[in-house]
């Protein structure tokens, strides 16, 4: 897969979820920014809205681990050309992400037959500081059809 191939599977992932508005993945908004097919990597962005934020003005935790398991997964069906589910997912939150805009870069380390593992970092757009980690797992659980069916 070439990068030009990636961005055009990523798109129909959006695509799918944008279609969807008032699930969490269509709400979370995420678009991507960049990418590279050769090295398996994905950055995309997030801004966040009223509704994802917790009683300090920050995002909520559960907002942010969500935020880091849809950009894995949606990578995941993006390489993989497959439907995955989330097997394990651990997050370090390492400062509260209290800007508006922020970068989500996913790295994949593992691309077997059943199972796919990767790394997942939240920067602040305004000064590159990094709020939260993750790792996460994704085995495929189905096949999908040529034209990306999400």
């Amino acid at each position: 897969m070439n990068k030009a191939e990636l961005i055009n599977n990523i798109e129909e992932v959006i695509k799918q979820q944008q279609s969807q508005p008032d699930r969490l993945n269509g709400m979370l908004g995420l678009i991507l920014l960049d990418c590279s097919a050769e090295d398996k990597w994905i950055e995309f962005g997030f801004e966040a809205k009223e509704w994802c934020l917790n009683p300090y003005d920050g995002v909520h935790g559960g907002i942010i681990c969500s935020i880091m398991d849809t950009a894995m997964g949606m990578g995941a069906v993006a390489l993989t050309q497959h439907f995955v589910s989330t097997t394990e997912i651990m997050v370090s939150y390492l400062r509260p992400m209290k800007g508006s805009k922020f970068r989500i870069r996913v790295e994949y380390t593992h691309m077997g037959k059943r199972l796919i593992r990767c790394n997942c970092k939240v920067l602040d757009s305004s000064d590159d500081s990094i709020c939260a980690t993750a790792m996460g797992s994704f085995v495929i659980t189905e096949s999908r059809a040529k034209g990306l069916r999400v």
